[in-house]
């Protein structure tokens, strides 16, 4: 192979990055460095020139107007709106979504909120990658903020704190291409040699409007004891604890204090439902002179009122990419601001806000929920499904550690018989849902392996994948999602396997408006027709008949809204044959031996059904095998031999006469 070859293979292979620009200047020269579609550029330009850097895809910034005013700590009065906002973590794509949905900037990016302040209380860096694109909006924003007679407040988050230490654990990848292409280390392209480092250096850590204090993590009782002015706090942070890099976490000097964990960047005592309580909020309060106070940087479901909304949590999540809320001042009131741009009061609660679907809902791909509590009696007491304590800890993007107080007990009808490992319920304390913004939604749903071993997770991860395959076919299939589970005690039991997790029937009901029939008995000739034959063709390309119409067995019989009749939608298939579990057998009033062997339970289906659907399910064959292709948890033997059983009956499916026979059943006489 040519070094011409070799050269032109690792062009193709660099990623296409845009980042920057990264500016150092002095009084008469700006030296600039940039990323753009891969490539590195290095210039140095004279501020005289006026120069405006203007590059595709990256930032705009005029090079003769890099000045900026340090920030002061105050405490502003009369302000008649304001909005914040926190953790936006390198968003920048939802950062400004939110900021045109609630008209402070316009669709060019430029301020128009007017006399309006924005807060950003703290981490604008790490985890996403449009870091620098925030920064520098920022920075133009404040400028045009202070010509329109508003404000733009960065207040320093735990991630800058780190950035400015050279703690770079959680920056995204794009900016390890970054700083290998320049050959220089991530948080040099932040120093006080450059623009942006000496920016982000003269930038507050708290501020307070209209008697509402903002700061990212919190002041806990422990720091305020030691010194209680906000001046005095913010001041010696900013001139002190932002230069200091040899401190020592075991003392007790305020220094120390301000750096560690219950420093007012990390501390996230106000975000614990059982450690902190309203009397403490309100001691706290006192102290500082304050009528509320705003802070972030702990993950929640949405921008959340804890200790008779003295305390309002603003870390809506934005950080996973999906969607986001802002708090918004105005008219005396505060508000929710939501992604649409509209705005709900801070105390309403989200009808279809619930652990799971807060859970299903997650970016992460690796969430972990780890259950402490008592495995042995769990276990013993599978079949009585009596309830026990446990603790459950939240771990996500590998550093979010959220726990709470929970009961849990086993579920389900045959696998808590049969299985080692039954399937969980778990029941959320109310004043945990509250605190986190949930009502009425008290329980999570959990799948378990039958056992450890891969044997089993591997038939978990069957299972899990036919959900997916009936979401192909039928939007009112339930919702699932693979979740790490560790199970727990004091007597050093473990267990570390995947699971997932389900909806429950409040959850289901209100993601799909349909009402859920608990009672009463039900025959084949009620149901909607349509949906019905799909169902049936469904569990025969599964080759499952563990399932009843008469008495539901494992079959949710919903009316959708407006819907004369009713639907039937199918759930646990641990005993089709296209997951066979050791433990399945096929039902006794059936002519099959093994559930292995298909047999159509549809009742007098005629031909011209059986054409319709056959090519509703031909048109998805492309559409499942891929799903199945895709799934990269199943091993590759799994995902063969479950392939094979699709091909196995799409390829029936093209030979009508061959599916008459098999789906068409004569009459006894």
């Amino acid at each position: 192979m040519t070094l011409l070859m070799l050269i032109q293979i690792n062009a193709q292979r660099r990623p296409k990055y845009n980042d920057g620009p990264y500016i150092g200047s002095n009084d008469t020269s700006a030296r600039i460095m940039w990323i753009q579609e891969g490539e590195k550029h290095d210039t140095v330009v004279s501020i005289a020139e006026n120069f405006l850097f203007k590059k595709k895809g990256l930032p705009q910034v005029d090079i003769g107007d890099l000045d900026f005013e340090p920030d002061e700590f105050r405490r502003y009065e009369n302000v008649s709106k304001f909005i914040a906002i926190s953790d936006i973590h390198g968003q920048h794509d939802l950062f400004q979504v939110l900021m045109k949905a609630h008209n402070v900037i316009d669709e060019e990016e430029n301020w128009i909120y007017g006399d309006g302040h924005l807060v950003i209380v703290g981490d604008v860096f790490d985890r996403g990658d449009k870091v620098t694109e925030t920064l520098w909006a920022l920075f133009k924003l404040e400028k045009q903020a202070k010509t329109a007679g508003g404000k733009v407040h960065l207040l320093l988050g735990n991630h800058e704190f780190m950035i400015l230490h050279g703690d770079i654990r959680y920056i995204n990848p794009k900016y390890r291409f970054t700083t290998g292409s320049f050959g220089i280390e991530y948080p040099k392209l932040y120093d006080q040699h450059t623009v942006m480092g000496r920016w982000l250096r003269s930038k507050n850590i708290s501020t307070v409007i209209n008697g509402i204090g903002f700061v990212h993590g919190g002041y806990s009782q422990e720091l305020l004891n030691k010194e209680s002015s906000l001046k005095v706090l913010n001041n010696t942070f900013k001139e002190q604890v932002i230069y200091s890099v040899d401190l020592d976490e075991n003392n007790d000097d305020l220094l120390s204090m301000l750096y560690f964990d219950n420093g007012p960047l990390w501390f996230r005592g106000y975000a614990n439902p059982v450690g902190f309580d309203l009397e403490q909020a309100e001691v706290i309060l006192d102290i500082l002179g304050l009528k509320r106070i705003v802070v972030g940087h702990t993950s929640m479901p949405r921008i959340v009122p804890v200790h008779n909304g003295r305390v309002i949590l603003i870390d809506s999540s934005i950080k996973f990419g999906k969607t986001g809320e802002v708090l918004v001042y105005e008219m005396d009131s505060l508000y929710r601001g939501m992604i649409n741009g509209h705005k709900t009061s801070l105390d309403t609660h989200d009808k279809d806000r619930s652990p799971f679907k807060y859970v299903h809902d997650f970016k992460d791909k690796e969430l972990t929920i780890i259950l402490d509590t008592d495995i042995g009696g769990l276990i013993k007491n599978k079949e009585e499904e009596k309830y026990q304590k446990s603790k459950l800890t939240a771990i996500h993007d590998n550093e979010f550690n959220r726990s709470w107080d929970v009961r849990i007990r086993a579920r389900g009808n045959m696998r808590k018989k049969i299985c080692h490992l039954p399937p969980l319920k778990i029941d959320f304390p109310k004043k945990t849902l509250n605190y986190l913004g949930f009502t009425n939604h008290d329980k999570l749903k959990i799948v378990l392996p039958c056992n450890s071993g891969d044997e089993y997770q591997q038939g978990l991860y069957k299972e899990y994948v036919v959900y997916q395959l009936y979401k192909a076919i039928d939007s009112f299939g339930f919702n699932t999602r693979l979740v790490n589970f560790i199970l727990a005690d004091k007597a050093k039991k473990r267990y570390n396997l995947t699971g997932f997790i389900i909806e429950d029937d409040k959850d289901y009901s209100l993601r799909t408006n349909a009402i859920l029939v608990k009672d009463g008995i039900v025959n084949d000739q009620a149901f909607e027709r349509e949906s019905y034959i799909k169902m049936h063709f469904f569990q025969y390309m599964i080759i499952n008949n563990d399932y009843a119409i008469y008495n539901k067995h494992n079959l949710e019989i919903i009316f959708p809204e407006g819907a004369k009749k009713p639907r039937a939608i199918p759930y646990d298939f641990d005993y089709a044959g296209i997951v066979d579990q050791d433990y399945a057998v096929p039902p006794s009033i059936l002519p099959i031996d093994n559930v292995r062997q298909p047999f159509f339970r549809g009742k007098d289906i005629t031909t011209e059904e059986i054409v319709t659907t056959s090519l509703f399910f031909l048109e998805r064959e492309k559409e499942m095998l891929s799903i199945v292709d895709n799934a990269d948890y199943l091993n590759k033997d799994n995902k063969k031999l479950i392939t094979r059983d699709l091909k196995r009956f799409f390829k029936l499916l093209k030979n009508l006469d061959r599916t008459k026979k098999a789906f068409i059943k004569e009459k006894k006489k």
